[in-house]
């Protein structure tokens, strides 16, 4: 009896001795981060989640009632986890709330653990990918952490595989890599990781750009075939914030479980 009532407790998830104490959002967003990152994360027990070299980080910084610039500013790995992204084929016409910005919130210390923690470390994981080699056969600089890269590459070429007009919107993108912080910020670009891509800046449309005041009014003119191929590899689509970004894409694979 009691052994039953301990199983009952108890989940080993994918046989990383990943301890589920409860079936509540925090346990099941650590779960998320766990499948992700498979080479990095070993497990997770209550408010801790311990990488395969041994390390160990804190989920929760127990900080109540966080502002959302304060999540943004100063995120914990929690605050990272606490907006939900909404897929293409959940919702395809779906307009992010106010402040719905699923992904924006980075607990940076959380991405220097995997990529590197300063401009040489990432440098040393960066190989090239031809992106679109049918079409624009441009190079492009892209993380190997991850399977990033090939990831990417695997995007590259099923847009390859789209109509002229539809390429149009992908065929000349600004960059991937670029080591910078986000304008009048203290926060990482998530391109300083190698982990993100802008596609044609022309084609797209930032929040800065349309709006002068705190209401921001949506606008987009990206193709949702082109958000639904990013997706389906482990990339979120910054179309998807209510402070819109619609050229940029990055890998956040914990959003998409």
């Amino acid at each position: 009896m009691l052994k039953k009532f301990i199983a009952s407790i108890l989940l080993i998830v994918n046989s990383q001795n990943i301890e589920l104490f409860a079936s509540n959002e925090d346990e099941q967003n650590l779960t998320k981060l766990a499948k992700a990152y498979p080479t990095f994360i070993k497990s997770f027990s209550n408010n801790k989640i311990f990488f395969i070299d041994n390390d160990e980080m804190n989920y929760d910084d127990g900080i109540k009632d966080k502002t959302f610039e304060e999540m943004l500013n100063n995120p914990s790995l929690k605050d990272q986890l606490s907006i939900k992204y909404i897929r293409i084929d959940e919702n395809p016409n779906y307009i992010p709330k106010r402040n719905e910005d699923a992904g924006r919130i980075r607990y940076e210390a959380f991405f220097k653990k995997m990529y590197g923690s300063n401009q040489k470390e990432i440098k040393k994981n960066l190989t090239k990918i031809i992106w679109l080699p049918k079409t624009s056969n441009k190079t492009l600089l892209v993380t190997t952490i991850n399977d990033v890269h090939k990831k990417l590459q695997a995007i590259s070429d099923e847009l390859d595989l789209l109509p002229i007009e539809l390429k149009s919107f992908v065929d000349n993108p600004a960059g991937v890599t670029n080591y910078r912080k986000i304008s009048k910020t203290n926060r990482l670009s998530s391109h300083s990781f190698g982990i993100a891509i802008d596609i044609n800046v022309k084609n797209s449309d930032y929040w800065q750009w349309h709006n002068k005041n705190e209401l921001v009014s949506y606008k987009n003119k990206i193709p949702l075939e082109i958000v639904k191929i990013f997706e389906k590899h482990g990339f979120i689509w910054g179309g998807r914030w209510y402070h819109y970004d619609t050229m940029h894409f990055e890998y956040r694979p914990e959003l998409l479980n």
